[in-house]
Order: structure tokens, then sequence, then C-alpha cells
């Protein structure tokens, strides 16, 4: 089990590197950041009823489908992404997933804690500020291939303007939903008044990974992992993918755990 440094990535890679992972068999830590502003959704998000698909295109905006859980949520270079992938079957996973989330979340949670946050684990897959109860993390999970893939996002900044803008919500609508953004997401630089470096969060991340998992020390991602995640690429962003109806009904965003906002 390996760590991967990727730094800043662009072309999707932040997304379709670890979809390479574990498509290849490979089992590890990745810490990557994106280079550019897009939109992930979930692989049961039905694209057109969430978003302003037309928006995100005269934006330069694109959309990819992930093949982990979680909502459709705004990515960009302000934000730290940990993706974990380890085979099914390995001792170090627990067999329910909830319980797998809660472990994989304790390294994140002494992450911010060293960064001066107070935050606690909001099942299933939230991390929270404690005493304001505002989301500060979003996570994920997923098997691809025969892996269990645990992602999430450590947000040093948020435009909760642009999300807001980008939601397939009434236009009268549009001023609450950014409030309601702010109101219960927070993030690095709002709670403790700093931009901290990629560098300090990637070796803090790395540090508190490796007291619950047995690293084999760090190593360049395989060139064959970069060729299958472009062609990824490919795959997760095509028309035919993004506005598929998953037949998943979209009454209500989920903004965190017990708060939602209604959509079109």
């Amino acid at each position: 089990m390996k760590i991967y440094k990727a730094g800043k990535q662009g072309n999707l890679r932040s997304v379709t590197l670890f979809h390479a992972l574990a498509r290849l068999g490979y089992e590890g830590l990745l810490i990557v950041s994106p280079e550019e502003t897009f939109i992930s959704v979930g692989f049961s998000d039905t694209v057109p009823k969430i978003l302003r698909v037309d928006l995100c295109r005269d934006l330069g905006i694109p959309v990819i489908r992930r093949e982990t859980g979680g909502g459709a949520v705004l990515l960009d270079k302000d934000q730290i992404f940990y993706q974990l992938i380890i085979k099914r079957g390995s001792p170090y996973l627990p067999f329910r997933v909830e319980d797998a989330c809660r472990k994989f979340s304790t390294p994140v949670i002494r992450t911010y804690k060293r960064l001066g946050i107070e935050v606690k684990y909001k099942p299933i897959s939230d991390i929270v500020v404690k005493g304001s109860e505002k989301k500060i993390s979003g996570q994920g999970a997923g098997d691809i291939g025969g892996s269990f893939v645990f992602v999430g996002n450590l947000l040093l900044g948020f435009n909760c303007s642009l999300m807001a803008s980008l939601f397939n919500v009434p236009e009268e609508s549009k001023k609450m939903l950014t409030s309601i953004l702010e109101e219960n997401i927070s993030w690095v630089e709002r709670e403790i008044g700093i931009f901290p470096t990629l560098q300090k969060v990637e070796d803090i991340l790395i540090e508190e990974f490796s007291q619950i998992l047995p690293f084999d020390g760090e190593e360049r991602l395989p060139s064959e992992v970069f060729e299958v995640a472009d062609k990824l690429k490919e795959e997760l962003t095509s028309e035919e993918l993004l506005m598929e109806d998953t037949g998943k009904h979209h009454n209500v965003l989920k903004i965190r755990e017990g708060v939602y906002f209604s959509v079109l």
C-alpha cells in the first residue's frame, strides 16, 4: 500500500486518477488538488435535474460523474483531496461501510485539529465543525473494480455563490440558497483566518493516515495510471453518461446531514 502525492493536477485528473488506480488494482492513499474549477456528481445523480448544465457550459465549468457516493459538489484549486483505495478483503477495511467511513475520517479529523479547528464525524459521510455544525469536508465511498474507495475534500476555501448559481433552483431562490450554503458550510480560512499551504496540509494528512494504515513508503504515480485516467475522463464526462436518467428523484438538495433545500 503506497502513498501517492500528485500535487496540482488539471484535465480533471483529481477525480480520474483514483478511478484509474482502483481499476488497475493499485492500493494506497492519493493526495491531489485540482487546477481547475468543476462539478463532480455522484454515481446516481440525474444531472439535468440538479444542475444548470447550460450555465456550466457557458462558464466553462466541466461536469464529471464519479463512481462513488455523495451528491453534486463544486471543486476547485482551494481544496485538497484525500483518496484511499483498499482492496476488498483487506484486514484494514471494516466490513460495514459506516464503520469504514468512521475509521478513515479519523485522520482527517486529526488533520483539522492540527490546523487549529475542532471538528467531528457526522454519519455517514460528513465532517462538521464542533459547535456550529457547519460541514467542512464532504466525503463519499464506493466500490470500483475489486477495491473499496473512500474519498473526501479538505476545504481551504469555498465559493458558495458560484455553487448556488449552478444548482437547478428557481431564480428567486438563488440568494436564499447562497445564504443557506454560507450558514452550513465552512472552510479553513474562514475558521482560522489563514490559508495553509498545500505542502503543509499534504504532510499532515499523510502523517495522520499513516497512524492507522501500514503504508510502504511514497511512490510516483506510474505512467499507466495517467494513461487510464485520461481515457476515463472521456467516459466520465460523456454526454451519454451525464445526461442518463438514473431514476433518482431530486426533490431536495442535501446541503449537509439534516439540512436540505428544495429544487425545481
